[in-house]
């Protein structure tokens, strides 16, 4: 009898040890969500840039419509008062150009409890032309006030981590808006996910009717970039021959990213010299192994005159062809 007893108690000591209360599993989940929080702040701020997807796309041979567009992004963080912490600026442009702008804005994350995600809420501008330089005068983030903003109800992205990486969403037909251009409304979905090293973008816009207006079914595939700041000589000769062989132009602290940014050479007054360099990480069919490429371009052709090329994670980079030289110091984040 008393065996029964004893059995019967640890039973449901056993059962209530693997059990939890409302309150505790939803502790549980603020505590995991602060967690994951924490992680997708450390990931997301950075530029990113999907060149290789591009570059690899050209050497595949597509043209055209078939190409991904080649787009850098800004997400910096600011400070901004009016709209609270945790609040980034948005600038994303094409083509490796920082002046064909397609899109800015200011990103702010919070936790959702209720949706158990983190909350992107998107803030765009009135006069974007007004904020269009936040990354290179921060203090126009600070001096924003809530009327300069505005956000469309319905299109907040909500991000979940799923032990690898974040995939963020917006809710189905939820974002909409009227396009005063098109004259018709616009419904807008985005799939996206995150890494410590990338972002993947796939946002489409479809009408009423279900006919889609843009976007890809494959995603921009944006990798975070890497700065270098660097200094760069060309023997003045090579562009013109008259030139003493001992006169060389000079470029100094100039700064480029790993990811296809292109920098000219060019002199004290500021004129184009005629050749550039690129540095780009790159994957080679052959090989299937990640590199880090610094080449001399020319610009007439658009051709690679020589390279060299080391690790994807190198630290330091150098190219001597006697008459043109450059070194590279990467920038630790």
């Amino acid at each position: 009898m008393r065996l029964a007893v004893f059995s019967v108690a640890m039973a449901a000591v056993l059962a209530g040890a693997g059990c939890s209360s409302p309150v505790d599993r939803a502790e549980i989940g603020a505590s995991r969500l602060d967690g994951d929080f924490a992680r997708f702040i450390n990931w997301f701020g950075g530029e990113y840039d999907n060149h290789e997807q591009v570059w690899q796309q050209r050497t595949d041979g597509l043209e055209g419509d078939a190409l991904h567009e080649h787009i850098h992004h800004i997400f910096m963080p600011v400070q901004a008062p009016a709209i609270g912490e945790y609040t980034y600026f948005v600038k994303q442009y094409t083509d490796g150009d920082y002046e064909k702008v397609y899109r800015q804005r200011l990103y702010h994350f919070s936790k959702n409890t209720q949706e158990n995600a983190i909350q992107l809420t998107i803030y765009s501008f009135h006069d974007a032309q007004r904020y269009r330089y936040i990354d290179r005068e921060p203090q126009l983030a600070r001096e924003l006030t809530a009327a300069a903003l505005y956000a469309v109800p319905g299109c907040e992205v909500y991000w979940q981590y799923n032990g690898r990486h974040f995939d963020g969403h917006m809710k189905e037909q939820a974002c909409h808006f009227h396009s005063p251009r098109l004259n018709k409304t616009l419904y807008i979905t985005d799939k996206l996910r995150l890494t410590d090293t990338e972002i993947w973008i796939a946002d489409k816009a479809f009408d009423a009717g279900g006919n889609k207006i843009f976007g890809r079914d494959t995603p921009h595939k944006n990798r975070k970039v890497r700065y270098f700041t660097g200094w760069m000589g060309l023997q003045r000769r090579r562009i013109d021959a008259a030139a003493d062989e001992k006169d060389w132009i000079f470029m100094q602290q100039f700064s480029i990213h790993n990811e296809g940014q292109i920098v000219p050479i060019i002199d004290a007054e500021g004129g184009k010299t005629g050749y550039s360099i690129q540095l780009a990480r790159l994957t080679y069919q052959n090989t299937r192994q990640p590199i880090l490429k610094l080449g001399l371009i020319e610009d007439a052709s658009g051709k690679t005159l020589s390279y060299i090329w080391s690790e994807v994670g190198s630290k330091r980079l150098g190219m001597n062809l006697r008459w043109m030289q450059a070194g590279l110091t990467a920038v630790e984040p």
